[in-house]
């Protein structure tokens, strides 16, 4: 095990963290384990420990956070609402993105991304931004079981994205019947997934990005 060297943790990374979830909660986990225990991407890799990546940011470690694939793996999961591992309301986003289509014709948004498709969105939905398509949402849905074509995970990607066209054209905004589990087994009801979220924000404002290893994530869309 490598040493852990006090003059190269960051003190204040902690606060960072805190600061951006708005509490700081995430300071009383005591590595219990429930985390680890019940979570799916550690079932498929044991390197992948949200138990340890509490704890790496707790005690400042910010560069190995950062570089931890499991920070970008994150998926919380507790059916397609609450499944979701950043409750995104995906009914309530396929709702705004009709009503955009209502008002403004297809045909005004460009071809490619649209920040100001995206940004209207956002208003209107707060937290799409946070899905990473982790897929919950469509292992769960009714609509893409009976036709894989209906796939809420691309649609919020796409919507993500700014891919304005795409979005208003995907069948799933008009068909999702808005059907509606480590952070709820926490005995220290420390949010995890808020806590990945803030981190991956602060990952991006500091320099740092996606892992290489993990680059097949960016190509989801276009699956």
């Amino acid at each position: 095990m490598a040493e852990l060297l006090l003059n190269e943790l960051d003190a204040g990374f902690k606060h960072r963290i805190a600061e951006r979830m708005g509490d700081d909660s995430f300071l009383n986990c005591f590595a219990c384990g429930s985390c680890t225990a019940s979570c799916p991407v550690r079932r498929l890799e044991e390197k992948y420990n949200p138990r340890r990546l509490i704890r790496m940011a707790i005690l400042g470690m910010k560069e190995e956070v950062y570089r931890s694939e499991f920070l970008w793996l994150c998926s919380y999961h507790s059916t397609c609402h609450y499944r979701c591992p950043q409750k995104v309301n995906i009914g309530a986003v396929c709702d705004a993105v009709v009503r955009i289509r209502q008002e403004r014709d297809e045909n005004h948004w460009p071809a490619g991304p649209s920040r100001e498709f995206r940004q209207r969105v956002l208003r209107e939905v707060s937290g799409v931004s946070a899905c990473f398509v982790c897929g919950t949402c469509t292992a769960v849905c009714p609509e893409s079981f009976l036709d894989p074509s209906r796939d809420p995970r691309k649609f919020i990607r796409k919507v993500n994205l700014g891919l304005a066209q795409a979005a208003l054209a995907d069948e799933f905004k008009d068909i999702c019947a808005t059907h509606f589990r480590c952070e709820s087994r926490c005995p220290q009801g420390v949010k995890i997934s808020r806590v990945m979220q803030v981190l991956r924000e602060l990952a991006l404002e500091d320099g740092f990005s996606c892992p290489e290893s993990l680059n097949f994530l960016k190509n989801q869309t276009d699956e």
